[in-house]
């Protein structure tokens, strides 16, 4: 089963670290895992529109207005970490805008679709884990071995799997859906060009 411990222990093979046993251990590997694990974590999990991290919120609108054109504020979730999308669906879209940690529109309801952390990694897909790894090793190289060529090696390594992570959990409905919108917009306003890159 994969832990956060699993996933540092993998990181540290691939920079040629000692293996730890728990995040608290008292060794430099284990307290620089404990130091940048839930930062790299939600790097990655912001890099893209993982399926696993997707939550939608119907959120309730703020007491004060805010100070600006819109109308409205509505406080985002501390989990989230980036908005996606707000709107009823996708053909009726806000005009929104994300200010001081709280999504502003002139629309009376918010409901928002968001990349979240998470941080119970047996909710991760394996793929992701796999880049995960990568990007944890790539920051730790230099911090542990001071080897800027691991750090570039472990860099390369995971812009290959953080690819592949992305372009299998794209499969999973998700372009088909955007494809399809960018379509049915094309066709209404009589674009004749290829679809966007997904």
């Amino acid at each position: 089963m994969t832990s956060k411990v699993s996933i540092c222990n993998q990181a540290l093979s691939l920079v040629g670290a000692e293996t730890i046993t728990s995040l608290d251990d008292d060794q430099k590997e284990a307290k620089l895992c404990k130091l940048n694990y839930d930062n790299i974590r939600d790097t990655v999990l912001e890099a893209h529109d993982w399926t696993f991290a997707i939550k939608w919120y119907d959120l309730p609108a703020l007491a004060d207005p805010p100070l600006s054109e819109f109308a409205n504020a509505y406080e985002i979730p501390s989990e989230v970490l980036r908005i996606m999308f707000v709107g009823q669906n996708y053909n009726s879209q806000a005009n929104w805008q994300v200010e001081a940690g709280n999504i502003v529109t002139n629309d009376a309801s918010c409901r928002c679709q968001t990349i979240i952390s998470i941080d119970d990694p047996s909710k991760y897909s394996p793929l992701f884990i796999q880049a995960f790894v990568a990007r944890m090793a790539m920051e730790l190289a230099i911090p542990i071995t001071n080897s800027r060529s691991l750090m570039e090696s472990n860099a390369q390594l995971y812009r290959a799997k953080v690819q592949d992570a992305v372009t299998k959990d794209n499969q999973q409905g998700k372009t088909r859906r955007i494809r399809s919108r960018w379509l049915q917009a094309s066709r209404s306003r009589g674009y004749r060009g290829a679809g966007p890159y997904v």
